[in-house]
């Protein structure tokens, strides 16, 4: 679903790009916000977060802030940002797709003229004719379902080396521009922690390696990979596995080879065979994975990411919650992409409450903290505490910390209810009185409707602030590249 572009090299200054850009206009250098906050201890009825450039310094109640007195109170309350690790960006200014049957597997509706037509020759023209416009509008609507950190975006290659430059500045790009420490493996491939053959790709650009498909790579290209996940370089490794129907036997069969390959040894002496640990490797999907599959998983410490929207459009059916639950795996939660699954992450969470009943606690875990343990980056982000990035987003919702389900309005809530949403200490988006109050005086800001409310963006820390665009350049680009294959830019969906 996606297309991927890499070009060596790109890592270290991606990194450094997003820290820089990340910090250029907010509005002090230490400053802090008050309101409700959801603490790794619990909600926190009056509390507050102390602020300086893009870290957390301190966290809890406002007595206990020495800065809460000249705080800026937020309404709501305030979350951890959500963690996307399973997005198609790219694809996401294409319009909602119905295709008229479900499908078996992936490999089914990939091959229909109805999917050509659809998304392929549109995206295909799109990212032609205006590819950076495409990544920046998908993060604003990422940014806009609350997701601060994000996986799946646009890369770089030889003919476009400045398609790199358009990740920067919005969304932290976990594969791309994380802005997390990040040393690339060593290029030569015989004085290595990972050698290889010199014929192998050892590219590796950001903290977390996305790969659509793994067994479509080269034996050397996965086991580097993997020695790399090991060493540490690599923090996470996401890939998609066993997407199709619970009965679909050729979707379960991807999962039965990644586990002969990489997930079971057997003693040369004894024939025994036991588990390999692959700390940091996520499965996404697993929709034909069986009882004895999470088990295996859960003994090698793989995780897996959960899309249940776009499962239901394609397949009628989901992974078996009961059996990932019984197994006791760590399962996040993430939209796939807007054609067939949601347009965000609240969206998606909000998803899976109505049809799968999953408790609203549960779910904000496996927006936040969950994913960051699976990636093996909760140092950094995936909760609210010092010494951690000032990601988090304010939802306008009330709630009520004595009830037991007192995090239910904030899965019940909309696009239209995110306040702000900020990313490595730099407000981004939100309610446009809100956001202005925490820029500098004067500083612009792009507005825009978001189901039904209006909300504002600030690009200018991103390529289309260095560009000048304005959010109607960037739809306008958009729809004159869609226009070619008879599509148009949709609005950002609000459940």
């Amino acid at each position: 679903m996606r297309t991927l572009f890499r070009i060596a090299g790109w890592s270290t200054t991606l990194a450094a790009l997003a820290f820089s850009a990340l910090t250029t206009a907010n509005a002090a250098d230490d400053w802090t916000i008050s309101g409700m906050v959801l603490s790794p201890n619990g909600i926190i009825s009056d509390g507050a977060i102390a602020i300086s450039k893009q870290m957390i310094t301190a966290v809890g109640p406002s007595a206990s802030i020495p800065s809460s007195s000249s705080a800026i109170k937020v309404p709501g309350i305030i979350l951890p940002g959500f963690i996307d690790l399973h997005d198609h960006l790219t694809w996401n200014v294409l319009p909602r797709w119905i295709p008229a049957r479900k499908f078996n597997n992936r490999y089914e509706w990939q091959d229909t003229a109805e999917y050509d037509r659809a998304l392929v020759a549109p995206h295909n023209i799109v990212l032609a004719d205006a590819a950076c416009e495409t990544e920046i509008y998908a993060e604003i609507k990422a940014l806009a379902g609350g997701a601060t950190s994000v996986l799946g975006g646009l890369l770089a290659d030889v003919k476009h080396p400045d398609n790199a430059k358009c990740v920067a500045g919005l969304a932290r790009n976990l594969d791309t521009a994380s802005g997390i420490p990040f040393n690339m493996p060593n290029p030569d491939p015989k004085d290595s922690v990972c050698p290889t053959d010199a014929t192998i790709d050892r590219t590796v650009l950001d903290v977390v390696e996305n790969d659509v498909f793994p067994l479509e790579l080269m034996h050397g290209r996965m086991d580097f990979l993997l020695c790399e996940l090991k060493a540490g370089t690599l923090r996470g490794m996401v890939v998609h596995l066993s997407e199709g129907a619970p009965t679909d036997s050729a979707a379960h069969r991807e999962y039965t080879m990644l586990s002969k390959e990489i997930l079971r040894q057997k003693d040369l002496k004894t024939g025994i065979e036991s588990a390999i640990e692959r700390e940091g490797l996520i499965l996404i999907h697993g929709t034909a994975l069986r009882d004895q599959d999470f088990k295996g998983m859960k003994e090698s410490k793989v995780g897996l990411v959960w899309s249940p929207r776009s499962n239901d459009e394609l397949y009628g059916s989901t992974v078996n919650l009961a059996a990932a639950h019984l197994a006791d795996i760590d399962m996040a939660i993430a939209p796939d992409w807007s054609p067939s699954g949601s347009a965000g992450m609240l969206q998606e969470m909000g998803y899976a409450a109505r049809h799968y009943g999953v408790k609203s606690d549960d779910l904000i875990k496996m927006a936040t903290s969950t994913p960051a343990k699976m990636a093996r980056i909760s140092d950094y982000v995936g909760s609210l505490a010092p010494n951690k990035f000032a990601d988090f987003v304010v939802v306008n919702v009330t709630v009520d910390p004595t009830k037991p389900t007192a995090l239910d309005p904030v899965v019940k809530a909309t696009p239209a209810d995110i306040a702000l949403v900020v990313v490595g200490g730099q407000p981004i988006f939100g309610d446009p009185a809100l956001l202005t109050q925490l820029l500098p005086t004067g500083t612009a800001v792009d507005q825009m409707t978001v189901c039904g409310a209006t909300k504002a963006i600030y690009l200018g820390q991103s390529e289309a602030g260095l560009r000048g665009w304005g959010i109607a350049d960037i739809k306008k680009a958009l729809n004159a590249a869609l226009a070619k294959a008879s599509s148009s830019l949709p609005d950002i969906e609000c459940d």
